[in-house]
């Protein structure tokens, strides 16, 4: 099999074990609240320690694997995965789980941007966006993993769970070691100056903020969307579970006929689709009424599906601006989106807690608003999305 090849099949991999952790703590947060006593406000806070390590993990990644290389810094990434399950499962200390989620963040923002990175230095100009959207089917289908797994056992297996998930960190992290990275795109030395270059770019910094709300947007569906089905719309813990799996199911299912079917699809015509399943799923989710159940997952099936397209596109945009520092480049791209990530999360964790679980679903209109406008202006000065 040749290298490259085995490199594109571990990066898989490693996005694969990515999806799993980012609904780790979603998925497992009702019992969270038990063992530790926790409120929703400072539930909100451990969502937001989540994102303040991806975020350093984001910024680390870029330039060090920009000079070094992607070895080291993804085995690293996957070493920290397995100290952040660990902490999950087993913390009996609000101070232990809070250094352990940050651990966590931080393996997973390098092994999401370092992934995202490599792939784009591995795959040519017209092959970026579709091979970035196969990464995210990865993704997906990590995450769809975990929700289902623990709604097919009682809460007593959910440590057993997350156990072995740590332990296949472990794994990933000596498959890292073990490959080579056949990188074919020469890099250009880093600098600070290069931040003052991404600056002048309008259209670069307007991607940016985009990220920083798509990020948000699904940081939120991962985190609260559990808590919202069984604390508003009052179903139980596996049917919440279930509700979970077909968000992410949504968003898999988008991935794989965008990397497929959608191959030639141009990026405006993704995008314009991805805005059309968001405005209907969310007001699938509106809806509260005794029969709306099958409702309310068909509309996080279709949220799923309507934020699938957000990162591999705008990713793959950045990728063509920036071939000669690519990691930097998205290091500086994640910086912005995982900002967002952070402060709309606590935003959240507040908003439900004073107003109820109710104003999830306010949060994700707003959301969609900000995303479309800034996808008008990032068109009118970009000929990827004409």
């Amino acid at each position: 099999m040749k290298s490259r090849t085995i490199t594109f099949i571990s990066v898989f991999v490693g996005i694969f074990l990515f999806g799993v952790s980012m609904v780790m703590i979603g998925s497992v947060l009702p019992l969270l609240k038990t063992r530790l006593g926790l409120t929703d406000i400072v539930a909100g806070e451990l969502f937001s320690i989540l994102p303040l390590g991806l975020l350093i993990g984001s910024v680390y990644f870029g330039p060090v694997s920009d000079k070094y290389g992607y070895r080291w810094v993804l085995a690293t990434a996957s070493l920290f995965l397995a100290i952040g399950f660990v902490g999950i499962g087993h913390s009996m200390s609000l101070w232990l789980l809070r250094v352990c989620i940050l651990f966590f963040g931080i393996g997973g923002g390098v092994i999401n941007g370092a992934s995202s990175a490599l792939i784009s230095d591995l795959s040519s100009d017209d092959k970026k966006i579709a091979n970035l959207n196969l990464l995210g089917v990865f993704f997906g289908l990590g995450a769809l993993s975990m929700p289902i797994v623990l709604s097919m056992f009682s809460e007593s297996f959910y440590i057993t769970v997350i156990n072995i998930v740590a332990l296949v960190s472990v794994l990933v992290m000596l498959l890292f070691l073990s490959i080579s990275y056949p990188i074919a795109v020469e890099k250009e030395k880093i600098s600070l100056k290069l931040i003052h270059r991404f600056f002048k770019n309008k259209v670069f910094l307007i991607i940016c903020f985009f990220l920083f709300f798509q990020s948000a947007f699904e940081a939120i569906m991962n985190n609260w969307s559990v808590s919202y089905f069984t604390e508003h719309l009052q179903v139980s813990q596996k049917q919440a579970l279930t509700a979970l799996s077909f968000l992410v199911l949504g968003m898999t299912t988008m991935r794989a006929f965008s990397g497929g079917v959608f191959r030639k699809l141009s990026s405006k015509h993704l995008l314009l689709m991805a805005f059309s399943f968001l405005s209907v799923g969310a007001f699938c989710l509106y809806i509260q009424q005794p029969w709306s159940y099958y409702l309310n997952i068909f509309g996080l099936f279709l949220i799923g599906a309507g934020l699938s397209p957000g990162f591999p596109v705008m990713l793959g945009v950045v990728g063509n601006m920036y071939k000669e520092i690519s990691g930097t480049a998205f290091s500086f791209a994640m910086l912005v989106a995982l900002s967002g990530n952070m402060i709309i999360n606590y935003a959240a964790g507040t908003l439900i807690e004073i107003y109820g679980e109710r104003s999830f679903i306010y949060v994700i209109i707003a959301q969609i608003a900000a995303m479309i406008a800034l996808y008008i202006f990032i068109r009118k000065d970009n000929k990827s999305f004409s």
